[in-house]
């Protein structure tokens, strides 16, 4: 049995902000899509159809 390792044990409030975070990032991937997706249309200037997001 080895030993733990001093950095392995987490403390709790740093769960909750990485746990935040991926809440976060996930809520956010759609938007981020929709508005690269547009800047994208708006650069190539094609006639191409958007999704509506």
């Amino acid at each position: 049995m080895g030993r733990r390792d001093g950095s392995a044990t987490k403390i709790p409030i740093n769960q909750y902000r990485k746990q935040i975070g991926r809440h976060d990032y996930k809520k956010a991937q759609p938007i981020l899509r929709s508005t690269k997706e547009k800047a994208n249309f708006r650069r190539s200037g094609t006639s191409k159809m958007v999704r509506a997001g």
